[in-house]
């Protein structure tokens, strides 16, 4: 068989090849610690972080969500009491008025607030003075501040005029309204449209609720429009005039918390910042906000309740709950005794504990990390920002304008049964509130 190369061929590609071939590197020195190896040990002690986080985070906080269902339906066998004893003591706290007239401004007929715990139109001598609006109060268990609230019903035609005098007679400078419903569900109407959306709309006349005392007709004007994108809020500026005297207005419009559900992924991101934006414009938090949705009662509750509890969670009181202690079924309780059916659904009172744990986590992880230089190190190799606590730069509520009695409280510390009935508007289909 002939040879496939020519006698004398091996040897001498072999020696090009000895001669063309690099010199072999010398094998690199060995590291004390790789990168994987650091990978491991950051991995390891971000673990041992979380575990401690957790080892912090509140027992209440904890709960599973079958207890957290007996605390809610605790809350309900509540307030079925309250109900009860209004109904057979005149003089109870908790006594309703069920006048013809009274009912008719309702929206919904299972959904008004208790007679010695609502707002008071300012009529004349033997006019009504009804509108369905309850006062809202909440401590701050550290410093003692007040934060105060209006939760009502989105306003039906019939009551727009009410609405609005409500707005003048309730707030100071400057009023803010959040508005956490849409008009509209299908052909339901939820709430009335009771503000201009435009220019174009020109303005809202706000009749005299006394003509009798030639009282000045009022009027609704629109200033400007915001649509905030991180917040998903149509933010409007109007302008509310009685008279000669005029009242600046900031109402947002949430789009992010649909019926029968709660605000979820981006949703819930957005509702957080709704929550920060509200509170900056507002003056004080003695100058009670205007919360609605439907009713009043279910998200205008949890909106109200989820400020208050992520201000605990800002300020480290949350982290102050004895054990057996509840700061959310005690808050949901507390609002309830000043407005029925506050926190209205079971999925709603559950989105507090969500929410909550969730953000206290990411505090106290955050906190954790101003302590170990490598977790401030993220993936592209720059280090996180990390937020002085004492100077409290960027915190959850950071921007939010205090009064002066919040202020000389805050530098003193710094010293020293079953399922609840869903709201029922009458001749229509229940709807969530």
């Amino acid at each position: 068989m002939t040879a496939p190369f020519a006698k004398g061929f091996s040897t001498a590609y072999k020696r090009a090849r000895s001669q063309d071939s690099p010199t072999p590197l010398a094998s690199p020195p060995v590291l004390k610690a790789t990168k994987i190896e650091e990978e491991e040990e950051e991995e390891e002690e971000e673990n041992e972080q979380g575990a401690q986080v957790e080892s912090r985070i509140p027992a209440f906080l904890h709960q599973s969500q079958s207890a957290v269902r007996a605390k809610f339906n605790d809350l309900a066998w509540k307030e079925k009491l309250r109900i009860l004893q209004g109904r057979s003591d005149p003089s109870s706290q908790w006594v309703q008025d069920t006048s013809p007239h009274v009912m008719r401004r309702n929206r919904y007929g299972n959904v008004q607030p208790w007679e010695k715990s609502r707002i008071h139109l300012k009529v004349a001598e033997g006019k009504s003075d009804y509108i369905n609006a309850s006062p809202i109060s909440l401590r701050d268990p550290r410093t003692g501040v007040e934060t105060k609230f209006i939760a009502t019903q989105g306003p039906k035609q019939s009551g727009l005029s009410h609405f609005w005098h409500m707005i003048w007679q309730e707030t100071t400078d400057v009023a803010v309204i959040v508005m956490l419903t849409q008009t509209h569900d299908g052909t339901t109407e939820k709430c009335f449209q009771y503000f201009p959306l435009n220019v174009e709309a020109g303005y809202f006349k706000v009749e005299p609720l006394d003509r009798a005392r030639d009282t000045p007709e009022g009027s609704v004007t629109f200033l400007e429009y915001h649509l905030d994108m991180d917040s998903k809020t149509e933010i409007r500026k109007l302008s509310l005039r009685f008279g000669a005297e005029t009242k600046d207005v900031w109402h947002f419009l949430f789009s992010g918390w649909p019926d029968f559900a709660v605000p979820e992924d981006n949703n819930r991101t957005a509702l957080l910042e709704l929550l920060k934006l509200c509170a900056e414009k507002n003056t004080s938090p003695s100058n009670p906000r205007i919360i609605h949705c439907s009713a009043g009662v279910g998200r205008s509750g949890t909106f109200i309740a989820l400020e208050y509890l992520l201000a605990q969670v800002e300020s480290g009181a949350i982290l102050d709950a004895k054990e057996g202690e509840d700061m959310i079924y005690e808050v949901v309780n507390c609002l309830r005794e000043q407005r029925m059916l506050m926190v209205q659904m079971e999925g709603q009172y559950q989105f507090l504990y969500d929410v909550i744990r969730d953000q206290l986590k990411e505090r106290q992880l955050q906190a954790s990390r101003q302590h170990s230089p490598k977790l401030q190190v993220q993936a592209n190799g720059t280090k996180a920002a990390i937020i002085d606590d004492a100077s409290n730069a960027g915190g959850f509520f950071s921007n939010v304008k205090t009064d002066e009695s919040q202020a000389a409280a805050v530098a003193e510390m710094k010293s020293g049964e079953g399922q609840v009935e869903e709201s029922k508007p009458a001749g229509q289909d229940p709807g969530e509130q």
